[in-house]
């Protein structure tokens, strides 16, 4: 439900939204609608969500804009109520969206990364604060996993003028996130992550898209949901805390060929000033992330594996997979389970706290801002010959007319 922010009477004003869908999400409606106020006062509504046979559903939160006349963009039924049918599009801004009014919230950001003239040492052209938020403002980041990590992240590339926003998840709120996940209040228990991290996002910029998929994220459906975002993803931000899940994931941005960010555990850390951003194949001390490195070589072989010998293992230093990844370097003490609380836990038996997941999502998404502000998103660097045999494998699926994605996994 909605409550206005304003005491007088605002109008009510429909608009279309277009959104990001699965290949089985298609011909899917969703209803939207948003009030306005003449004093600046707005109110929400969360978007109608509707399920397909596949288990996903979407809802977009997508800017409006007051002063378009485009009747495509402004349907009213008969009752007055305001709602819309959603049509599929595209909801990038361009880089001519960002007006003076637009870039004042983000003005620190834009000048934190511009480039001086009188900088000798730079390699790169000269930026301007205002160039450097047209970036930002046409750019597009898929945050995976809206927990711990994911929900800070989501928040700080909101905050830093991040245009167009998708939110992965499929979970809700529990009483015991609030220890650490940005969303949780104890007015939002029970509510979905996506849903109320999207609302605080559209409070925070109300001229940023945000594209929910209520959706997890698995071996059997990361390939085509990927596939579906392609076109206009720019970096996806990886915020999953299941290993195996979380393979998927970079296996299947690696077989599409998309920047990817990864986050390792952050559970039974205290430490924040031991977290770093280094290459994926730097990361020696985290459990969650080796073994995603390990699923990658042996399972998607993806990765060449290094030597099997002793004396071999200490010279071979491994060549760069360019992923991005956020992991802490502190050694997790060992923790007997508490088997003696019926209540329920989210968190494991090492614990976690705000200020250790915070900084997680933090240093994930100042990396991403950089990739994006100096135009650097790269591509992860993987063996050609299994992406070719994983994308065949996929159209000798698709060919067949089965549902692939519900089957098997997709390598």
């Amino acid at each position: 439900s909605s409550s206005s922010l304003s005491s007088s009477s605002p109008s009510t004003r429909s608009y279309s939204t277009p959104y990001y869908s699965r290949s089985n999400l298609n011909d899917m409606l969703y209803r939207t609608r948003r009030t306005y106020s003449g004093d600046g006062g707005r109110s929400y509504s969360s978007s109608r969500r509707i399920r397909s046979g596949g288990g996903g559903v979407v809802t977009t939160f997508a800017s409006l804009d007051l002063d378009s006349t485009d009747e495509r963009s402004s349907v009213v039924d008969d009752d007055g109520e305001g709602d819309v049918t959603v049509d599929n599009g595209t909801t990038r801004r361009s880089s001519d969206d960002l007006s003076e009014e637009d870039s004042l919230p983000f003005l620190g950001v834009g000048r934190l990364y511009q480039t001086p003239k009188s900088d000798p040492s730079s390699s790169t052209t000269t930026t301007t604060p205002n160039e450097i938020l047209k970036r930002l403002a046409k750019s597009t980041v898929a945050i995976v996993g809206i927990g711990g990590v994911g929900s800070w992240a989501a928040e700080a590339l909101c905050r830093s003028g991040v245009g167009n926003l998708i939110l992965i998840d499929l979970d809700d709120i529990c009483v015991s996130n609030t220890n650490r996940q940005v969303h949780a209040l104890s007015t939002t228990v029970g509510r979905m992550k996506t849903e109320e991290m999207g609302r605080r996002l559209r409070d925070i910029n109300p001229n940023c898209n945000v594209t929910i998929v209520h959706d997890f994220i698995s071996v059997t459906n990361a390939y085509t949901l990927l596939q579906t975002l392609t076109p206009e993803l720019d970096i996806i931000l990886d915020a999953i805390d299941g290993a195996t899940e979380k393979a998927a994931l970079l296996a299947a941005a690696c077989v599409h060929s998309l920047p990817i960010l990864t986050c390792g555990g952050a559970a039974g850390r205290t430490d924040p000033t031991q977290i770093v951003c280094d290459d994926l194949t730097r990361c020696a001390d985290c459990r969650l992330l080796f073994s995603c490195k390990k699923m990658l070589r042996d399972e998607y072989k993806l990765f060449t594996k290094g030597p099997s010998e002793a004396r071999e293992i200490r010279k071979f230093k491994a060549r760069k997979w360019r992923i991005a990844a956020v992991f802490s370097t502190e050694v997790v003490k060992k923790v007997e389970e508490d088997g003696g609380s019926s209540l329920r836990r989210c968190d494991g038996a090492l614990g976690t706290a705000c200020f250790v997941t915070g900084t997680y999502g933090f240093v994930a998404a100042g990396k991403v801002v950089e990739m994006i502000v100096q135009e650097q998103l790269v591509k992860p660097r993987v063996l050609q010959s299994s992406v070719d045999r994983i994308k065949r494998l996929q159209e000798e699926r698709q060919a067949e007319g089965g549902d692939v994605e519900e089957t098997v996994p997709f390598f």
